[in-house]
């Protein structure tokens, strides 16, 4: 998953706490099934923004694993082409600055 998702997905999650928070401060200062609905959202929403919020985080730090994991295999490709290069141009009488 690209962090362009994963970050509008956070944000997204970060709103929705937002609405929420938001409701909460209305129930406080309204009437008594304002609150119950929102009492309601602490055994549905937080659950579910919680494991959401948890799955984006782990995504994202799963991706820089796997990037750092790929970029490491680059370098050491690129690395073992260069001695290639070096052995066949030495081999060859080339001027390794050159190359």
């Amino acid at each position: 998953m690209s962090n362009d998702i994963l970050d509008r997905i956070r944000r997204e999650l970060d709103d929705m706490r937002g609405k929420v928070d938001h409701l909460r401060v209305k129930a406080s200062l309204g009437k008594m099934e304002l609150r119950d609905a929102v009492a309601d959202l602490k055994h549905t929403f937080e659950p579910t923004y919680e494991k959401a919020r948890t799955a984006a985080t782990e995504a994202a730090q799963s991706g820089a694993r796997e990037t750092q994991a790929i970029a490491k295999s680059l370098i050491a490709g690129w690395d073992e082409v260069r001695r290639t290069y070096k052995g066949f141009a030495k081999d060859a009488g080339e001027d390794e600055s050159k190359g």
